[in-house]
């Protein structure tokens, strides 16, 4: 069974680019198995930790809404907790309904959703100037 699910994970901001796509990348192919989708994905870039984890003190963050099993995402905590490249993760699930999830109606619902935040905040550039 298909559920949504929202998942941000802060990776090591010590390591490159490249490195933390392929982390990012493993991840991706546990949420997109056994029928899972990526509904969004919102890369909110490097940014400096409140306090340093692991003495650590920059953190790659990445947001995704997603559909998966259940079962994938215990396997996805699981490997988080042991990888090093992971310093903080946070999987929650969104639905309220059991049934069956429509992801296409979501991706359209999500868009929409962004669309209407980007006018807010034009019409607040707007009003401030």
């Amino acid at each position: 069974m298909l559920r949504e699910y929202d998942f941000t994970i802060i990776t090591n901001g010590n390591i490159t680019e490249g490195d933390n796509a392929k982390v990012l990348t493993g991840y991706e192919g546990l949420m997109t198995k056994d029928g899972g989708e990526i509904l969004k994905r919102d890369d909110w870039g490097s940014k400096k930790l409140t306090y340093p984890i692991k003495k650590i003190f920059r953190g790659f963050y990445t947001n995704y809404d997603f559909v998966g099993t259940p079962e994938n995402v215990a396997e996805m905590e699981r490997l988080m907790r042991i990888d090093d490249n992971v310093l903080r993760h946070l999987i929650v699930r969104t639905d309220e309904a059991e049934g069956q999830i429509d992801v296409s109606a979501r991706k359209v619902e999500l868009a929409k959703q962004e669309k209407e935040a980007r006018e807010r905040e034009a019409e607040q550039r707007r009003r401030k100037e």
